[in-house]
């Protein structure tokens, strides 16, 4: 299974359980080849807009994305990965992602130095469904 079975926006959790907002299939796929070495993908969960757990079971380079094969001397080579991804045959439920969104805004304060930081969390409190919460929070990533 791959990213093309997957419905975006989705909610990535990293293996340290910070999470990673994911309006589209190419937030997902582009990493840098230390971020790949570094093992970014290991340990990573998704959610997507069904409310369907997946976990990435692998994770190898396609190639350099940019000029110059995607090398930048600060930043190392920014890279798109093919991704091997397994259902893991379970469902979410509107308040396991409200609360692990509610969290990372809890202890990220990027978020909450963004203007409209309560309207956005009046908006995530509010969602009905896993879709309109992972559609408002990737308007505001």
């Amino acid at each position: 299974m791959g990213v093309d079975d997957l419905h975006f926006p989705a909610l990535g959790r990293l293996s340290n359980g910070m999470l990673d907002v994911l309006p589209t299939a190419d937030h997902l796929t582009l990493n840098t080849a230390n971020g790949l070495r570094g093992g970014f993908y290991t340990g990573y969960e998704l959610v997507d807009s069904r409310g369907r757990w997946f976990r990435v079971l692998s994770a190898r380079k396609v190639g350099g994305v940019g000029s110059f094969g995607g090398f930048n001397l600060l930043l190392g080579q920014k890279i798109r990965v093919e991704l091997v991804i397994e259902d893991e045959q379970r469902e979410a439920t509107v308040e396991e992602v409200r609360k692990l969104i509610l969290s990372e805004f809890a202890t990220e304060s990027s978020w909450q130095s963004r203007d409209d930081f309560d309207l956005l969390q009046d908006r995530i409190k509010s969602s009905r469904t896993i879709g309109d919460l992972l559609k408002h929070i990737a308007q505001a990533a």
